[in-house]
């Protein structure tokens, strides 16, 4: 479905630590800036450090990403060009580098309303040999699913359930590209984490 891509940072993503360059697909277009979630899934990580009822904006995950990923896999000079953006959540909205798609930013993205059409193929990443070595469950079976994982959405349910941090577990999307609502526990050790960010394009 998606044709257009942009290769911005650099992650480790074979066995080891060795950065490699990081393709992200281009989600949606507006003036001056594109929406871009990476390809893979490039970690695995939990959304929060214990068992607990917790909303993106206090989990763990989210620091993680606008401090730890974001200085890690971006240079000064691409760092500029990431924008800080507001991100609409039940619970509050929040202001990052670095975030996680919703599940109605997914439904919305992912999907060709018009055509009636659902991309499971892209929703569905495959997860990067240093996922699997960081403990990120995949399919390991020889089939046509061979590798792909689940990974981390913002928050559980969608915007209109109004029950952010109600519960101790967040959907995710699972390896065949479909949602699932109560995915896993915050603190669970082998969902990945596919990070989205709004790039500066002018």
């Amino acid at each position: 479905m998606y044709q257009k891509t942009v290769v911005a940072g650099a992650y480790p993503q074979n066995s080891g630590m060795k950065k490699e360059p990081v393709e992200w697909i281009v989600l949606k277009e507006e003036e001056g800036r594109c929406l871009c979630v990476s390809r893979y899934l490039l970690d695995c990580k939990p959304y929060h450090t214990r068992s607990e009822r917790v909303t993106w904006r206090d989990c763990a995950l989210r620091s993680w990403l606008n401090h730890d990923f974001l200085m890690q896999a971006f240079s000064a000079e691409e760092r500029e060009k990431i924008l800080l953006s507001t991100v609409e959540n039940p619970a509050g909205n929040t202001q990052d580098y670095m975030f996680l798609l919703s599940t109605e930013e997914v439904e919305a993205l992912f999907d060709d309303e018009a055509e009636d059409y659902v991309d499971y193929e892209e929703r569905g990443a495959l997860t990067t040999a240093y996922a699997r070595s960081q403990g990120a469950w995949f399919m390991d079976e020889d089939c046509e699913e061979q590798n792909r994982g689940c990974w981390w959405l913002r928050y559980y349910g969608d915007f209109r359930d109004r029950e952010e941090g109600a519960y101790d577990f967040i959907s995710c999307v699972n390896f065949d590209g479909y949602i699932e609502r109560a995915a896993q526990g915050v603190e669970e050790t082998d969902s990945c984490v596919r990070p989205a960010f709004w790039l500066r394009t002018d």
